[in-house]
Parts: C-alpha cells; structure tokens; sequence
C-alpha cells in the first residue's frame, strides 16, 4: 500500500485541498495519509468553505468531514486505552500532523513516502521549497520528498505571476519538483466549480502514478 504527504497552505484553493485528500483517503492503493496544515491554511479554510476553523482539527473536519473525523478521534481514543485500531474503512489511514512538530515522522527520509503534494502552494511557501529555508513541518516534509527523490507536487496558486515566482518554479523545478498550476481545463466542458475541481485531482492522481475514473479524458477527435 502507498503512503502519501499532503500540505495545505494558505493560498486560495481549499476546494482541490478538499477534493484530493478525500481522493488518497477513499483510494484502494493508499494505505496512509499524511497531513500538515500551514498556520494560515486555517484563515483561508474558514473563507472558502465557509465554516469556523480555529485548529488544525477543525481544519481537518472541514476538509475530510465529520464522519471520517469522527473515525480518527475514534482511532485516537483506542490507542490510548490500549485497544487496537479500527478498521481501514473507519478512517485509520489519515495521519495529522501539527505544522510545528518538527520531530514528527515525515521529517526524515528513512521514513518512506510515495511522494507529496502540496496543495494549494502559496507563493511564500513555493520560495521556501526552492530555495531549502524550512521554518515549519510543511516545508520540512517537502525537503525531505526533494532530497529522498520522491515525487514533489506543487499546485501552485497565484496569478498574475512575477519574476520572483517564475524563478523559483524554475529552482524548484529543477530540484526535482512538478509544478502543477490550479487551472480549469476547458476542454473537458466543465459545467460548475465541482467538475473544475474533480479534472484537476485527476491531473494530481495522474501524476502520483494512481488510477482513478475521476474526470474526462481527452481522446481525440473525429
């Protein structure tokens, strides 16, 4: 089973964020999880999906909803009474992590991943990335997938884009990452933002090397 890192940030974009974690979670090659929220992942949560957000946790049950929060406090509980983890489908393959807890697994490459994705990517964090100044868990984890050779999404979320942002998607490029642009693809005829969001996890699945029947795929024509 694979293992994957997910980090969300503060850019615009908690839709995809949604829509990929969910994605890995319901996914029959996917074993585990890995998730990190930036501190101000949490600001941008509570404007776009409309709902407090004021810790990680609730970040995470606006994301993944309630039930599968649910399985995860659950999860928790057992552990410290002793008991043994629920089942797969109860939620036991979602990993949390604080963005501060830089002694957590992910932090080392013996720790072994199937790759990251970081989505959204904010500018600042795209500059941190390519340029190796880590100050959280997030940046981190991501160093880590660089250095180990692991697979390195960047769903990069910022328009229009200056030189500085074209530098370091050249540096972080270069380094071993893909920078996957949030952006519609038209020509699967999307009819609402859910259809925009579904095409643009199936180009995230694509990349990571998972099958999926999410989105349209170009076949030609005539």
């Amino acid at each position: 089973m694979k293992r994957y890192v997910v980090g969300i940030t503060g850019a615009s974009g908690s839709l995809c964020a949604r829509e990929i974690l969910r994605a890995l979670l319901d996914h029959r090659q996917v074993g585990e999880v890995h998730v990190v929220l930036s501190a101000y992942s949490l600001r941008t949560l509570h404007v776009e999906l409309g709902v407090p957000v004021r810790d990680e946790a609730e970040g995470l049950r606006a994301l993944i909803g309630p039930a599968r929060a649910g399985a995860l406090s659950a999860r928790r509980a057992r552990r410290r009474g002793g008991a043994a983890a629920p089942s797969r489908s109860a939620g036991a393959r979602l990993v949390p992590h604080l963005s501060d807890a830089m002694e957590a697994s992910i932090s080392s490459g013996s720790f072994q991943t199937d790759g990251m994705v970081v989505v959204p990517c904010s500018g600042g964090t795209l500059a941190a990335i390519a340029t190796g100044v880590t100050s959280n868990l997030l940046h981190r984890a991501a160093e880590v997938t660089l250095k180990e050779r692991r697979p390195l999404l960047l769903a990069f979320r910022e328009t229009p884009l200056s030189l500085v942002h074209i530098e370091n998607m050249r540096r972080a490029t270069l380094a071993g990452a893909t920078v996957v642009p949030i952006m519609p693809a038209f020509y699967a005829g999307p009819r609402s933002i859910d259809d925009v969001v579904a095409q643009f996890t199936a180009r995230l699945l694509d990349l990571l090397g998972l099958d999926h029947r999410i989105g349209r795929r170009w076949e030609g024509r005539g």
